[in-house]
């Protein structure tokens, strides 16, 4: 749970998001493989690592090979976030949300397309999907809601599934956002 601002500041550089998407999947990762994930340099990636590192969210795995390898993992089995206060910490979590739908948006423009690119009913057509609708609910419904879609998302999770996932599994990413209407004014 992030509830420092600069740890959430942290968090939401373009190029840490991709990473942490990736460790957080359960990858294991070197700062080079990390680095062609988010298309930068392995210096520029250990520095990115390092920082996560700082705030708690990202650690040093076991060397592989002949020890020169240093992958890196998550430091957790979630993150979530939780700010309250000051104007700074808003901001952070603003920046974070804005550039993690943006990451979302891109992700899933692409599996559109992709899904469009493969000719008729394949393997994997209708399995993305973007819907809207408007909810009229309590603020305890609203929580209920929220807790029951963490169960059911719980489930699929590589926490459950990774070590041994079913035949032909695919990784998918999953958003949710539950928002309620405010008067913008």
């Amino acid at each position: 749970m992030l509830s420092d601002a600069s740890a959430v500041r942290a968090l939401a550089h373009p190029a840490r998001l991709v990473v942490i998407d990736a460790l957080y999947a359960g990858q294991v990762l070197t700062a080079t493989e990390c680095a062609a994930l988010a298309g930068t340099t392995p210096s520029a990636m250990s520095y990115h690592l390092r920082a996560l590192e700082k705030y708690g969210l990202v650690k040093r795995a076991e060397a592989r090979g002949d020890g020169r390898e240093r992958p890196w993992v998550r430091a957790g089995d979630r993150l979530s976030i939780d700010i309250k206060g000051s104007r700074g910490a808003v901001a952070a979590a603003e920046l974070l949300v804005r550039n993690s739908i943006t990451m979302d948006t891109d992700r899933l423009l692409s599996t559109m397309r992709a899904d469009a690119a493969e000719a008729g009913d394949g393997e994997w057509s209708r399995t993305t999907q973007y819907a809207r609708d408007q909810l009229l609910m309590t603020a305890d419904e609203a929580r209920n809601l929220a807790a029951d879609l963490e169960k059911l998302v719980a489930r699929y999770s590589w926490e459950k599934r990774g070590a041994k996932p079913p035949a032909g599994a695919r990784a998918f990413s999953f958003s949710v956002v539950l928002s309620r209407d405010v008067d913008p004014g």
